[in-house]
Order: structure tokens, then sequence, then C-alpha cells
């Protein structure tokens, strides 16, 4: 199963500023950092969204953790995030499906952005002093000097999965390059640059860990005398709060505070900080102001889901919504561009095997289709059958190695 997470922390919602829970899971610092002649490790990661809150879905559940665990031991950084109302994330589960989608764009958000900062292209600039042990609020000047340079270093994977709700919120999601347009060039104080400062603050103090790694390493390889251990795990860190001065943060809300509000708000809060820390804030303005201008490259995109939910059960759990004519064949359109992988079991509950059948063909027989399905004999929705964990596992192993060109951790 999973070790402890590396980092849990939370993020706003880019619908509301609803908090939601979050957890990172990185392999060893030896996968993300190799030394004599291997080959580097290239950016790689996966988010697995849980079921339906109200029927008590969230990051823990076991199927989740499952999937997770599974694509963790082929070299990816795992996130999982709890939905709002799923848990201890802020906020109800909502009927349409809308507040969920942008929950998990928000993520998504986080999580490119986090990755991104984590790229190893080469030597890094070394720190100008010895690491904190804890997390600053805004990465300092010379902690971003130690973030890895993004230029030349091939293209980031990543995958997005769902499982059972999780799934079709997966498939309500638009395509990568319009939730990452709303991350580009983000204004100070808004639910989008908070998600960015902390995914570039998170990877700088992954950052931090990763050069004692090698310091250690290089020291055990050095030294006649003694045998130095070197840990090739991570930390785990429990990361609370904000980023940004609280002064210039929207609160949470169930509808979207105006932008007159909002810009009297940030307007406070900089003269606050300018009475205070003249000289401090100058250079973490110029800090968080440049991290706000960066822009990502979209990643190469792939598609996982398990235990899809088709109608009549993903009307109810959006009442309709997002099933009007168009809508959704607009939004699996993803699945025909990108590598998707479908797997599901013929003993399902929520939908007949038909049903999915007959959904999975019609996708994989487009055109230039990306799209390919598993059916597991005997598995239903929950995967409690004997067996069939073990199945959906190997179809997920197979996948990632052809398709993703993962680094498997273990055979």
């Amino acid at each position: 199963m999973l070790p402890e997470p590396t980092f849990t922390f939370t993020i706003p919602s880019i619908h509301d500023d609803t908090t939601l829970d979050c957890r990172l899971y990185s392999p060893p610092h030896a996968v993300l950092n190799p030394t004599n002649g291997e080959s580097a490790w290239s950016p790689r990661g996966a988010i697995v969204a849980h079921p339906y809150a109200p029927f008590g879905g969230c990051y823990d559940d076991g199927v989740v953790l499952s999937v997770a665990a599974e694509i963790l031991k082929q070299g990816f950084v795992v996130g999982t995030f709890n939905f709002r109302g799923a848990a201890s994330s802020k906020g109800k589960t909502s009927w349409q499906g809308k507040p969920e989608t942008e929950d998990y764009s928000s993520f998504v958000g986080f999580f490119v952005h986090y990755l991104e900062s984590l790229r190893d292209c080469g030597p890094r600039t070394r720190l100008s002093r010895t690491p904190d042990t804890t997390l600053p609020s805004i990465p300092s000047a010379y902690e971003l000097s130690s973030l890895p340079h993004t230029t030349n270093c091939g293209g980031m994977k990543l995958i997005i999965a769902g499982y059972s709700y999780g799934s079709l919120i997966t498939t309500f999601l638009p395509p990568i390059e319009d939730i990452l347009q709303r991350f580009a060039r983000v204004n100070k104080g808004t639910a989008e640059a908070e998600i960015r400062l902390r995914a570039v603050s998170l990877a700088a103090q992954w950052n931090k860990d990763a050069l004692l790694y090698r310091e250690a390493q290089q020291a055990q390889q050095t030294s006649s005398h003694e045998k130095l251990k070197v840990s090739t795990h991570a930390m785990t860190v429990a990361v609370g709060g904000e980023e940004s001065d609280p002064g210039s943060r929207r609160a949470s809300h169930e509808g979207r505070r105006s932008l007159d509000a909002v810009r009297r708000s940030m307007e406070r809060s900089r003269k606050k900080l300018l009475r205070q820390h003249s000289s401090e804030v100058s250079e973490q303005t110029f800090v968080v102001e440049s991290l706000l201008r960066m822009e990502v490259p979209p990643p190469q995109t792939h598609y996982l889901l398990i235990s899809p939910l088709q109608p009549p059960i993903s009307m109810f759990t959006t009442m309709f919504s997002n099933m009007r004519s168009g809508y959704l064949a607009q939004r699996e359109a993803k699945f025909l561009n990108h590598p998707t992988l479908v797997i599901y079991g013929d003993k399902d509950f929520f939908t007949s095997q038909k049903k999915l059948r007959r959904w999975a063909e019609s996708l994989k027989s487009k055109p230039n289709s990306l799209f390919q399905f598993y059916e597991v004999s005997g598995a239903g929705h929950f995967w409690r059958e004997e067996g069939v964990g073990t199945q959906m596992r190997g179809f997920i192993r197979e996948w990632i190695h052809h398709v993703a060109g993962s680094h498997p951790l273990t055979k």
C-alpha cells in the first residue's frame, strides 16, 4: 500500500475558495535524483480522484489507495485530494458537479506547477546557506535560485485518473490547456495565485531535502572511514494555512466576492505590508510577481477511469445538469485524443455490463482513437471480489509501461 504522504496540505478551490485537503506521495529520492550515470528522472505524475462523498468517498478509499500505490511504484509522483464535502474538506457536495469539476481543476493546476518545479535537467544552483527545516510562507530569492531550469528537459507526463464518481468528474474536466490557462499570469490575492505559490513552496521544500540527499550520498561514496546511512525516501510534512499574507487573500465563501472588494482588500494589504516591512516586501513582491508571470507548457496527458459511472446513476449525482445534448460528447473527446484506459467489472452494481461495453467499444472504434479498455470478469463496482484487484493493478501497470514510459521501482 501507500507510504505516509510526503506532504499533507490544503489549497483553495478556484470555484469559490473552498478549502480542499490534499496529499502528495513521492518516489524515493534515489529515483527523482539518480547518480552514477543513471538517466535523469523526467517529470511525471498522476492524480487519483475519489468516489461520491455523500456515500463516504474520500482520498482514503481503498480503491484510490490501491491505484495510487501501483502508480507510485512506477516512479510517478502521486497526488490525491478530497472534493468539497468529503472528509475534512470544507463545503458541501453539490448537485451539479461544476464545483467539483473546478475542485479537480484546482488540484490539476497545483500539481502541474509542482511537477514543473521538480524538474531535474542537470546540476542545480547550490543553496547559499543551510536549508531551513520550516516551510516559508513565500519562497525567498535563494529558494527560487535552487529551483531547476525548465528548458530542454522533455515533456512532462501527467495521468488524470478517477474512480467511480471521481471518473465522472474526470470526464467533465475541460482540456488540460484550458485548465492551465486559468493559472497563467494570475493576479495576487486570487485562489489561482495562492495555488501556484503553494506548489512552488512545496517543491522548494522537496528540492532542499533532495540536495541534502545528494550531498549525503556523495559523502558516503567518498568516505573511506565510515558508512553513512542515506535515506532514499521523502520527509513527511503537514502544511496548513496559506502562502500569502492573510490580508491579501479572499476568505472562503459560497459565492465569489465582487472584483471591487478584492481590489480593496489587496490595496489595504499592500499598504499595511509597505508600512511594516518596506525592504523585505519589495524583495518578496518581486519574487511573487515573477512566479505569477511564469507559464507552464501543457504536459503529455493521459486519462485513467476506474468503474466509470454511466446513466442513469451519473444523472442522479449531478441532477442532469451536465447531461445536456452534446456536452458529454464534447468532454469525452479528450479520451480519443489522449491515451486513455478504462477498467470496469462485468458485475458492476451501478451500470450493466452491456451498457459499459457498448460505451467503451463506441469510443474505441472512433477514427484515430487512443481509447482502450479492459473488462474484468467477476469484478463489482467496489473491487472486493477475490483476485480482481490484482488484475486491475496489472492492467494499470502494463498500460503505464506501454503508454507513459515509466521507470518502475519494483518488478
